[in-house]
C-alpha cells in the first residue's frame, strides 16, 4: 500500500500571526519547459476541482490541487507501461520525461517557500515501508532526490503503526490534519505522505469591530447565519459572463485568495460546470485595480474526499492505476501492486487576520490479487468559489466551493 498524505499549509496557532514586515517580492523564475509543465499542472488542478465539486453535488468542497499533483507525481515514479502513460497524461505531464516532471517540483517547492517572508509555508515528505516488503532502490532514490522524502521502515502489523503515521501528519500540519488512517490493511505495503502547510495574513486585515452578523443564501435554498468581515479598499477585480472575480492579497502580495462570485440569479453550479483552465486564465489576465466594498464571511471547512477521488480520477483517465488486474507499478517492486485508496483530507479557516489551511492526500497500494473613482460592491452573501495561488507562477495551492453554512 502506498499512502500519499499531502497536507495543506502548516499553521501556527490561530491567535498568533507573523508580525514581520513584508519583504520585497521576487518572482519565481521558470524555464520554458517548467512554465509548460506548471500550466499543465494547474490545468489538471482546475479539472480535478471542477469534477470533485460536481461529484459532491452541491456540498462544500475544499481541496489542494498542488498536494494532489505532488502526491500522484511522486508515486508515478513507481509506475510503468500504460499505467505510467495514463497517470502522466491525467496530470498533464504526458510529453515530459520523469526527470523533467520530478525536476520541476524540486525547483518549484523551495521557491514557493521563499517568495514571502510573512507566509508560513512548509512541505514535508516521508515514505513508510512495511519492514518485510522489497522496494526497488531507484524508486526510493527518486523520492529522496526530488521530493526530499525521509525513508522509514515500519511494522504494519503493529497496532501502533497508524498512530506513528498520523502523528507525522499532525506534526506537519500544525495539528490541522490529525488522522489519515484508522488501521493498516494486511495487504498494504507502502505509504507515502506529503504534508504542505500554509498560513497567510491579509495584506490589509479586517477590523473585527466592524464585523457583523448577517444571512447567507445557501445553495440548498435555506439561509445560513454568518459573520461578515467588511472593508473598502483597492483590490484587483474583473467581471466575466455570469461572474465577478476579486483578488485579496496576503503579505507582500506573492500569495492571494481569488473569489469568484456568481451574479445574482446565476447558480454556482453553472459557473463550475463551465470552469476550465482557459476560463481561469482569462479571469487572471483581466484583473485590474478597482475600489471595492468587500464583504466576505468568516468560514471554516473540513473536507474528506475518501468516497469521491478515485471515481473522479477514473473518469479523468487514470482508472488503470486502480485496477488490480491491469495496474503496473513494477518500478516500485516485482510484487504486483495497485492503488486501492486515494483520498484527501483538508481544512481551511478564514477570518479577519488571514487564512490557515491544510490538506492531506492519501494513496494506498494493495497487493494484487470596473473604473477608478467608483466603489463597487463585492458582497459575498451567496455560494462562491475561492482559490489560493502564488502570483508570479500562478500555482494554485487550494481550491474551494462554499455552498452552505
Amino acid at each position: 500500500m502506498i499512502v500519499v498524505a499531502l497536507a495543506g499549509p502548516l499553521a501556527g496557532s490561530c491567535s498568533k500571526w507573523n508580525s514581520d514586515t513584508p519583504g520585497e517580492r521576487e518572482d519565481i523564475i521558470l524555464t520554458r519547459v517548467q512554465q509548460e509543465i506548471l500550466s499543465n499542472s494547474n490545468g489538471f488542478g482546475i479539472d480535478l476541482f471542477r469534477e470533485m465539486c460536481l461529484e459532491q453535488e452541491g456540498k462544500n468542497v475544499f481541496i489542494s490541487p498542488l498536494s494532489a499533483s505532488l502526491a500522484i507525481s511522486a508515486v508515478t515514479n513507481g509506475a510503468a507501461g500504460k499505467t505510467l502513460e495514463d497517470m502522466k497524461a491525467v496530470l498533464g505531464f504526458g510529453p515530459y520525461s520523469p526527470d523533467q516532471m520530478n525536476g520541476f517540483f524540486k525547483h518549484l517547492v523551495p521557491a514557493l517557500k521563499a517568495v514571502d517572508n510573512t507566509i508560513k509555508l512548509s512541505i514535508a515528505n516521508a515514505v513508510w515501508i512495511e519492514k518485510t516488503f522489497p522496494v526497488k532502490n531507484p524508486f526510493i532514490q527518486s523520492l529522496q532526490q526530488y521530493y526530499d522524502a525521509s525513508v522509514n521502515l515500519l511494522d504494519f502489523s503493529d497496532p501502533k503503526a497508524p498512530s506513528v503515521i498520523n502523528q507525522w501528519c499532525a506534526d506537519n500540519t500544525n495539528n490541522l490534519i490529525k488522522k489519515v488512517i484508522d488501521r493498516i490493511d494486511p495487504d498494504k505495503r507502502l505509504i507515502y505522505t506529503n504534508a504542505l502547510y500554509f498560513k497567510g495574513k491579509w495584506e490589509k486585515t479586517f477590523d473585527k469591530k466592524v464585523s457583523w452578523q448577517g444571512s447567507f443564501a445557501n445553495l440548498s435554498g435555506t439561509s445560513g447565519q454568518v459573520t461578515y468581515m467588511e472593508q473598502t479598499s483597492q483590490y484587483r477585480y474583473t467581471v466575466a459572463k455570469g461572474v465577478a472575480v476579486a483578488e485579496i492579497p496576503y503579505g507582500n502580495e506573492a500569495y492571494s485568495m481569488v473569489i469568484a462570485l456568481p451574479d445574482a440569479g446565476v447558480s454556482v453550479t453553472d459557473v463550475l460546470s463551465s470552469l476550465t483552465w482557459e476560463q481561469w486564465t482569462g479571469w487572471m489576465e483581466n484583473l485590474s485595480p478597482a475600489e471595492l466594498n468587500l464583504r466576505i464571511p468568516r468560514f471554516r471547512v473540513e473536507f474528506d474526499s475518501e468516497e469521491t477521488m478515485i471515481p473522479v480520477l477514473t473518469r479523468m483517465g487514470m482508472g488503470i492505476a486502480f485496477d488490480p488486474c491491469k495496474a503496473d507499478f513494477s518500478n516500485i517492486s516485482d510484487i504486483r501492486l495497485f492503488i486501492s485508496l486515494l483520498k484527501q483530507n483538508s481544512y481551511i479557516q478564514v477570518d479577519e487576520e488571514g487564512t490557515e489551511a491544510a490538506a492531506v492526500t492519501t494513496i494506498g497500494f494493495n497487493l494484487t490479487s470596473i473604473g477608478p473613482g467608483q466603489t463597487i460592491p463585492f458582497h459575498v452573501d451567496r455560494p462562491f468559489l475561492y482559490f489560493i495561488k502564488e502570483k508570479s507562477t500562478g500555482t494554485i495551492l487550494f481550491s474551494g466551493l462554499m455552498a452552505d453554512f
